[in-house]
């Protein structure tokens, strides 16, 4: 890369002014043919490997070309003000990936062995994207000593790794500009939870790193396998399966979604059994309003949806997973949907039969479940809005997940000659 004295030397559309003067297209051919000849011979395993290196030295040689050209008079012909501008609409890159790699681009022409190492691939853009960001919060006096230290930790460490050793640089080189970054960090916190047009809610934000830590720790002990089994009090046993968990192996969930569904679990316990307070006259809770008809019919049969609080319109099977284990209130409404009584409230499971069908399942009985009492529903075989009785005979313990298996997916409770009850796939 040349410097600001130096004339431009653009020969054709795309060929930077590279600092041995060498076109672009000349040094990415000498990329591959040096990728060919390390990975010839090798296994998959070691050509995989040449190949990421051959990919993060084209993407170094891409990010200082695009350094050449976004201080060129060339960019400004294009239309676009920016080089990130540009990246987003001629390379179809998402905006904040376009951002990033015009960060690094332009810090790449400051920081000549961040450069290098790039461009000879011992570190990847991301890591440079590290470093960049760093070394404007370390003492000026003492910069080239921290790019050292990155440079050589990045060999050996991963991206978010670096980041984590690069904190911890800033600290101890300028303790008042860690605090400093510390409160910019918290100060960007934010969470928004809002509904998206097909139904569903959506969750994004930034936490603070405390905050993010204790999320963090509270979805890896709902998401965490466990191994071992678990008795059941009556002499049954929950295997593990070679070392695994039995649900953990048979769970078919994405990661993403046991997360999911380990935040629910979490809220779901903190509205039961936490320090709520009132609001409304009430402790806090999820309110479905649905019509005796619809829980009656069934999903096939139901006509009408019922209205769930904060989201809007849910199905009936959606409404009968809700029913098994809830408060229920009657509404009576005239023709002109006017309220003329509401019953009293009353709930399916009563806390004394909780406590009889957590005492006799131990656990969700889904299979290899070990969810705690406290994380399960108390489930109608038959289901309550059916005819169902609210009897120990009647009910199980089952999780969320296994809960919802047997609304949507029609899973059945099986019971073996013991009368320990379990799940099934539907016939």
């Amino acid at each position: 890369m040349g410097h600001e004295s130096d004339p431009p030397e653009w020969a054709d559309p795309g060929v930077p002014r590279c600092g041995d003067g060498a076109p672009l297209i000349d040094q990415a051919r000498q990329i591959f043919d040096e990728f060919v000849a390390a990975a010839e011979g090798q296994k998959t395993e070691g050509q995989l490997v040449a190949m990421r290196t051959a990919l993060d030295r084209l993407e170094g040689l891409w990010l200082d070309a695009g350094a050449d050209f976004a201080a060129s008079g060339e960019l400004a012909d294009t239309g676009h003000p920016t080089f990130a501008s540009w990246m987003r609409h001629r390379c179809r890159l998402a905006p904040a990936e376009a951002s990033a790699r015009a960060g690094v681009a332009n810090s790449l022409a400051e920081t000549s062995p961040a450069r290098c190492a790039v461009r000879g691939g011992a570190i990847s853009w991301r890591h440079a994207q590290v470093i960049a960001q760093t070394l404007p919060k370390v003492p000026a006096e003492r910069r080239d000593e921290a790019e050292r230290a990155l440079l050589d930790k990045a060999s050996k460490l991963d991206p978010g790794q670096l980041r984590r050793v690069a904190d911890r640089l800033v600290h101890c080189f300028d303790r008042d500009a860690a605090e400093e970054a510390s409160i910019r960090r918290w100060q960007r916190r934010g969470l928004s939870v809002a509904e998206t047009y097909d139904g569903m809610v959506s969750v994004s934000g930034l936490l603070d790193p405390l905050t993010g830590a204790t999320l963090l720790t509270a979805l890896a002990a709902r998401t965490r396998p466990r191994s071992g089994g678990v008795d059941h009090g009556d002499g049954h046993a929950t295997a593990s399966e070679g070392g695994r968990d039995a649900r953990d192996a048979k769970d078919a969930r994405t990661p993403a979604q046991r997360r999911a569904d380990a935040l629910a679990e979490i809220c779901s316990e903190w509205l039961a059994f936490g320090e709520t307070g009132v609001v409304g006259g009430a402790r806090p809770h999820v309110s479905v309003i649905v019509r005796q008809e619809t829980l009656a019919a069934g999903q096939a049969a139901a006509t009408e949806a019922g209205q769930l609080s904060w989201v809007g319109p849910v199905t009936a099977t959606e409404a009968q997973l809700i029913s098994c284990d809830s408060v229920v209130s009657r509404v009576v409404l005239s023709g002109e949907s006017h309220v003329i009584d509401v019953g009293r409230a009353t709930r399916t499971i009563p806390p004394a039969l909780r406590r009889a069908v957590a005492a006799r399942d131990g656990t969700c009985v889904g299979p290899g479940c070990q969810r705690l009492p406290e994380q399960c529903d108390v489930h109608h075989i038959v289901f309550w809005e059916h005819g169902g009785e609210t009897s120990r005979e009647n009910t199980v313990l089952l999780c969320r997940y296994h809960h919802q298996l047997v609304h949507r997916y029609h899973w059945r409770v099986v019971m073996d000659t013991t009368g320990r009850r379990s799940l099934a796939p539907p016939r």
